[in-house]
């Protein structure tokens, strides 16, 4: 329960943050840094749900690979790169399938118990989902920054 929590709370934040910037002009390059940065470290929350066996390993990997390597390209441009609708998308389909996904985990007395019946839906479709827009996400941020210069 507590986690299942933390995890919207986190993915509320995040959403609220972007909106709040956006709709009042308050983007900052230390935001454009930042956030990324911050959606790192909520993409951590996977790694035990892959050793649960309740997503597969490939679209985590996938996941994590897009995430750091984005992170080093943006990293070397000589301009703040800000995030890519591509991104926020990548952002849309894992926080809303992170939150699911933990509340999944069969917990005796959890009050999510009834989703445990979904997570074979969500170990093939979420992970085939987030698995695509990983990588469409990633080749948009290489096309970007690296090809177009």
């Amino acid at each position: 329960m507590w986690l299942v929590t933390i995890v919207v709370i986190t993915a509320l934040t995040d959403l609220i943050d972007g909106w709040w910037a956006r709709k009042f002009n308050c983007i900052s390059d230390f935001g454009k840094i930042h956030d990324p940065l911050a959606d790192k470290w909520i993409v951590t929350i996977y790694l035990p749900l892959v050793m649960l066996g309740m997503i597969h390993f490939l679209p985590v990997a996938l996941l994590w690979i897009r995430d750091i390597t984005s992170t080093y390209v943006r990293s070397q441009s000589n301009k703040i790169i800000p995030a890519r609708t591509s991104g926020k998308i990548k952002s849309f389909i894992s926080f809303p399938l992170l939150c699911l996904l933990t509340a999944a985990i069969p917990v005796e007395g959890s009050y999510f118990g009834f989703l445990v019946n979904i997570n074979e839906f969500l170990y093939y479709f979420g992970g085939i989902l987030l698995s695509i827009v990983c990588v469409w996400s990633g080749f948009d941020y290489y096309y970007q920054i690296i090809i177009k210069k």
